[in-house]
């Protein structure tokens, strides 16, 4: 096999060749890889959004839970300690409770709305280093330390500011209007409505946030918690954080990553990852069969220029490596051209302006293993789709191919 006259013969063929026809077949196979990539860093983009959410405002990098059949966390000595391991930049403890909270809008007793939802405390100091919730607020403010009559709820409680529970919502409260919360031990009072908050989490829309030491008055507890969210430098590195803070003497806790607790959430970040591998195969189909159809064309067009090179002696392999040769240039220069689109023009712009989803703020994730995928794919692509039409071009006999 003469590699020099394989590139010679595909050199000649993509010089001598239509100028329009070889800038079409570049800009088809440039938007192919361009799809690939788009497709799987979109859906990248999703994933990250969706876990971002659940870190940033539900459930932190690690939480943990106290022992079965325990109410509580009462090792005190231990939840102390934790801000103390190097790498943990903060953690913070919530009680939780389990409310039924109603609003009267005229004040009349006719018109009552109520529903069912948690309640959290939240320490003001820890929270806003551990969660981004009190940057999330849609209308009023968020809650101090000093705040014993005031709370915060979700768009999904509040109601009237789009969200998607509006039926079982509280049909419209605004900020400064008056709840009632009847809390699990029969306790029951009313607290001003301070703030509204709308983060891209439906479950955490649906909670409702006192202080913690309204709450300690209100369950007759002190330093103890139902929870405690853990934030860590990186995500990904939890496991290590968890023993180290089983060291700390939380042996029995139950303590979890926030990947372990996210439920449907988990299931749907699967099916992106699912959909965009379906629809990335089906794209490096299209592109095989793309330049199958560019390969094809070219050896019809050039039978008899094949069938005076095998009359003159050139093997078959030679020419169906010309060919070949000529398919992977296409997917080179469409790789290369479609890299520097991608990361010079659509990242950058995505960055600037991410698609408003309902998971969260969508951006492209063009990662090195999407790009290296894609080019791989692309080139085994461009491969078989120039392969099979010249290697059915070169087998034929040498006057068939001279004489048509």
């Amino acid at each position: 096999m003469n590699l020099k006259t394989s590139f010679f013969l595909a050199y000649t063929s993509i010089k001598r060749g239509s100028k329009g026809t070889l800038v079409m077949t570049i800009l088809i196979m440039t938007l192919a890889y361009v799809n690939l990539v788009f497709i799987s860093s979109i859906f990248g983009g999703i994933v990250e959004a969706i876990n971002k959410e659940s870190i940033n405002n539900q459930y932190s990098n690690i939480v943990i839970e106290p022992e079965i059949d325990k109410k509580y966390i009462d090792n005190k000595d231990a939840i102390q300690l934790i801000d103390t391991v190097p790498g943990i930049i903060a953690s913070s403890a919530h009680y939780i409770d389990s409310t039924s909270i109603s609003y009267d809008e005229y004040n009349d007793g006719n018109d009552i709305k109520k529903g069912k939802w948690v309640l959290k405390s939240i320490d003001i100091e820890d929270e806003v280093k551990v969660t981004e919730v009190h940057n999330s607020m849609i209308e009023g403010s968020y809650l101090e330390s000093t705040d014993r009559d005031q709370i915060i709820i979700g768009k999904e409680i509040a109601g009237g500011h789009g969200g998607s529970l509006e039926h079982l919502s509280l049909g419209g409260v605004s900020v400064g209007d008056k709840i009632d919360v009847s809390f699990s031990n029969n306790i029951k009072r009313t607290y001003t409505v301070k703030g509204i908050f709308s983060v891209k989490s439906t479950q955490v829309d649906q909670m409702a946030f006192i202080t913690k030491k309204e709450m300690e008055s209100v369950l007759k507890v002190h330093n103890l918690a139902s929870e405690i969210l853990v934030k860590i430098d990186n995500v990904g590195e939890e496991n290590i954080y968890i023993n180290e803070i089983r060291n700390l003497g939380l042996r029995n806790e139950d303590i979890k990553r926030w990947d372990e607790l996210m439920g449907f959430t988990s299931s749907a970040s699967s099916s992106f990852i699912m959909i965009s591998l379906i629809l990335g195969i089906i794209g490096t189909i299209v592109a095989g069969v793309t330049i199958f159809i560019i390969i094809f064309v070219s050896v019809v067009n050039k039978r008899r220029q094949i069938g005076i090179l095998k009359a003159i002696g050139m093997r078959e392999s030679t020419i169906i490596l010309s060919f070949v040769v000529q398919a992977l240039f296409y997917a080179i220069v469409g790789i290369v051209l479609g890299v520097s689109f991608i990361l010079f023009v659509l990242r950058p712009l995505f960055l600037a302006n991410p698609l408003d989803f309902p998971v969260g703020w969508v951006s492209l994730k063009v990662t090195f293993n999407i790009i290296r995928i894609s080019n791989i794919s692309l080139l085994l692509a461009s491969l078989v789709g120039g392969f099979f039409p010249a290697f059915r071009g070169a087998r034929e006999s040498i006057l068939k191919s001279i004489w048509g």
